[in-house]
């Protein structure tokens, strides 16, 4: 049902009386749906895993919207029905998946550009891209830069590799809500 005026519930949000509905307002339209049924959990129950994951999911939701910059990110990735706040929790329930890394090409030699495909609801926070010798030790290491898509990363490379068959690349990535994610493989 659709109306184009209704003076009648402007301006109220929440259960409408005993009739088992609910009015709210999800970016700026108004939803009459039914009232959620809950389960009860006993006092003494321990609380399932995911139940206690999407407890701190909203938490860190609540929190981190309190900064404007972060709120602004989660905004606009928010379209249809979602808002910042459903954006920020399902940021916090599912990490970033690196997605491709490119390397083709990589000869050892100083300035060649790594490229890092990220997948996020946002942008991650940090990746650090680390060169080791076919022995484990540690040729470079820095951060890669975000390119203005916000899913691509470059690093460039800034030490020569005499040994670059073999060497290792180690990626690691950190999202908002604080997970990380490891990748590794050898060139």
């Amino acid at each position: 049902m659709k109306t184009k005026k209704n003076d009648l519930l402007s301006g109220y949000t929440g259960k409408i009386a005993d009739n088992g509905l609910y009015r709210r307002v999800v970016n700026g339209r108004v939803i009459i749906q039914r009232c959620p049924e809950r389960k009860k959990i006993k006092k003494h129950q321990e609380w399932p895993g995911q139940v206690k994951r999407f407890y701190f999911a909203t938490q860190y939701a609540k929190d981190v919207l309190k900064n404007g910059e972060i709120k602004a990110l989660y905004e606009k990735v928010a379209e249809g029905f979602n808002s910042a706040t459903s954006m920020a929790v399902k940021d916090y329930l599912k990490s970033a998946v690196i997605e491709k890394v490119v390397t083709t090409g990589y000869l050892g030699r100083v300035g060649y550009c790594i490229v890092i495909r990220i997948d996020n609801v946002v942008p991650v926070k940090s990746v650090k891209v680390t060169v080791e010798s076919p022995q484990g030790e540690v040729i470079e290491s820095g951060q890669a830069r975000m390119q203005p898509s916000g899913n691509l990363w470059h690093y460039i490379t800034t030490k020569p590799n005499q040994q670059h068959k073999g060497s290792f690349l180690r990626i690691v990535s950190r999202d908002l809500p604080g997970h990380t994610v490891e990748w590794t493989r050898s060139f």
